[in-house]
């Protein structure tokens, strides 16, 4: 691996890892709203910089193997979106349930119980929200590579943060 692929790794990694900071800090700003009209105070800045930077570089790494890039060239953009969408957010749910149960598990002793816990309890849906918010986070992360692509060199950053030339 040489210093421009490094580069050029590192610039991806730190564009998909702002763009989900953005997305997460939206997410976090809307549920502090939602939880201020109950006098609930929310601080979740931490969580939501490290979550920004673990889905920016494990997106950029799934983009680059089979599983991501299974029917971008075969099948519609659209299917590729949805398809990396669905594929992304299974691997979040996995994880995020992996966790909530291991968190269980601890307490009780028992897998049985854990999982009954978790499903049974109000992390249910804490998860199912979090991963409602994630799959519209990847659904625009995958919707911009999308267009990214087809518009080489740049030429979306440029469209996007440039000057209307047409007068």
């Amino acid at each position: 691996m040489n210093l421009e692929s490094i580069k050029k790794e590192l610039k991806t990694a730190g564009i998909a890892s702002l763009y989900f900071l953005c997305v997460f800090l939206l997410i976090i700003l809307l549920k502090k709203l939602l939880l201020a009209q109950y006098d609930i105070s929310y601080f979740g800045m931490s969580a939501a910089v490290v979550g920004a930077l673990i889905v920016g570089k494990v997106v950029v790494v799934l983009d680059n193997f089979r599983a991501g890039t299974r029917y971008e060239s075969s099948h519609s953009p659209i299917t590729s979106i949805l398809y990396k969408t669905l594929v992304y957010s299974a691997a979040v749910l996995l994880v995020l349930a992996a966790e909530k149960i291991f968190h269980a598990y601890q307490e009780s002793h028992d897998l049985a119980a854990a999982f009954l816990d978790i499903w049974q309890g109000r992390e249910r849906s804490r998860i199912l929200a979090t991963i409602l918010c994630i799959a519209l986070a990847f659904t625009g992360y995958n919707l911009f590579s999308a267009v990214s692509r087809r518009l080489t060199n740049g030429k979306l950053a440029q469209w996007l943060i440039g000057r209307n030339s047409e007068q």
